[in-house]
């Protein structure tokens, strides 16, 4: 039965990535979806974004090892969608498409065209991690391989997101966030009737979760959400500033509640599964629910994988084909496009191949984000400048701090992310000084 309805629920996906294609008659529409998305569209889009397969099962799993400490990455994540909805207004005069864009009207077309090769490296980790998670879910619905639902799932994705693009995407993913949300709604509720399984947890700090964690998350992930390219990309679509801001709010005060869900589920399952090797929201499907329930819920974490790694895959395509082509606003950058989300969607199945730990991917690729542009990002929206070539340098050492971190043990890999940030505004302070005794410098002799 679960080969039958994964298949057609794979045959609706292409069969909307066809359809969708017909839709699309300009490059805004496929950018930015004509910049005419309104509150409910945008706060639908931020959350069936952000609560992808990496963020759910990984939560989860964060909660099975750490406890309640497991509700941070949610709420911390709600936390950088409020600091973001206080600088909506400096977004709002900007009219390109995605982040390099920005950066490129900060510091330049050099600056521009590197950081969308390098964001779009490193968000292979994130769609990588949302691959993860959709082979676990089919495997677990169908019985096949993993490799094997790895394979058919990112073709299908592939194919949908190339096809489609962001009018498409933003038109789909309030029903998809609906869906997933009566998914995790459905299984918090469950867990609740069987609480009495359920021994005392770790609490929100512990020593498996201490105050330096929570100050390298919220660094490395909750950064993200002030100034992430999947994040701009929702914004953008916005009819205006007001709009964005209470589509902020919105999807803010969703995530709250949902991270402590997922905490519960994650400590649930823990205590429930002890050996069990994969994902224990999957594990309580498949032994704990009727299997109507267990398709329910397994058709509602696809449609998450979907809304969530289309968006993410789609920015990624664009950014690197913006590294070829400066101008997106033709059809011919279209095309280049969608050619780079076949590359890229390529090398994201291979990368979920090998490495099979949703948390370990997930949060290396944002960690090398946020140690190289989360800095830039606010800087340049805070009316700053720098030398681009300080810029540049600011970028390379923080991220490859950051992904230096990533492969040292506690505390010193902490630190090491620290470090990245300190690094990034050091560089940056220094190249705004060099930039302003320059301009000094040129008006004195004119």
């Amino acid at each position: 039965m679960g080969v039958v309805f994964l298949t057609i629920y794979l045959l609706l996906a292409l069969a909307t990535g066809v359809l969708c294609q017909r839709k699309v008659h300009s490059a805004d529409d496929y950018y930015v979806a004509g910049r005419r998305a309104g509150v409910l569209q945008v706060a639908g889009s931020l959350v069936a974004t952000i609560l992808g397969s990496s963020a759910i099962l990984g939560s989860i799993e964060f909660a099975r090892k750490s406890g309640w400490a497991g509700a941070w990455m949610m709420v911390t994540g709600a936390c950088g969608l409020l600091v973001l909805s206080l600088l909506v207004k400096q977004l709002e005069r900007f009219q390109g498409y995605n982040l390099p864009e920005l950066l490129g009207e900060f510091y330049g077309q050099t600056v521009r065209k590197w950081s969308a090769v390098v964001i779009a490296i490193a968000w292979l980790g994130v769609v990588a991690a949302q691959l993860i998670g959709a082979a676990e879910i089919s495997t677990a619905m169908c019985g096949v391989s993993y490799w094997k639902s790895l394979f058919v799932i990112g073709g299908v994705l592939v194919f949908y997101t190339a096809a489609g693009g962001q009018f498409s995407i933003l038109k789909t993913d309030l029903v998809q966030a609906i869906l997933v949300l009566v998914g995790i709604l459905m299984v918090f509720c469950f867990t609740l009737t069987r609480n009495g399984a359920i021994p005392s947890a770790s609490g929100l700090f512990s020593e498996k979760f201490s105050t330096l964690d929570l100050g390298v998350l919220l660094l490395a992930y909750a950064t993200t959400y002030v100034a992430g390219p999947d994040i701009y990309s929702r914004l953008f679509c916005a009819k205006d500033a007001s709009t964005s801001r209470k589509a902020l709010w919105m999807a803010a005060l969703t995530l709250i509640p949902v991270g402590g869900m997922l905490a519960y589920i994650g400590i649930y399952g823990g205590a429930a599964y002890p050996e069990h090797n994969g994902s224990v929201l999957l594990a309580i499907a498949q032994y704990e629910f009727h299997p109507a329930m267990s398709m329910l819920l397994y058709l509602a974490l696809l449609s998450a994988i979907l809304s969530s790694a289309d968006t993410t895959l789609f920015n990624a395509g664009g950014l690197l084909a913006q590294f070829f082509d400066a101008d997106l606003r033709s059809f011919q950058s279209i095309r280049r496009t969608r050619g780079c989300i076949i590359l890229l969607g390529g090398a994201s199945i291979v990368i979920a191949l090998f490495l099979q730990s949703i948390l370990t991917v997930l949060l290396g690729a944002l960690a090398i984000y946020a140690g190289a542009f989360i800095v830039p990002v606010l800087w340049g929206l805070f009316g700053l400048r720098a030398n681009r070539g300080f810029v540049l340098a600011a970028i390379l050492a923080g991220g490859m701090l950051a992904l230096g971190g990533k492969f040292l043990p506690t505390p010193w890999g902490q630190w090491v992310a620290i470090a990245a940030f300190i690094a990034n505004l050091t560089l940056l302070w220094v190249g705004h000084s060099h930039l302003k005794r320059c301009n000094e410098k040129n008006a004195t002799q004119s």
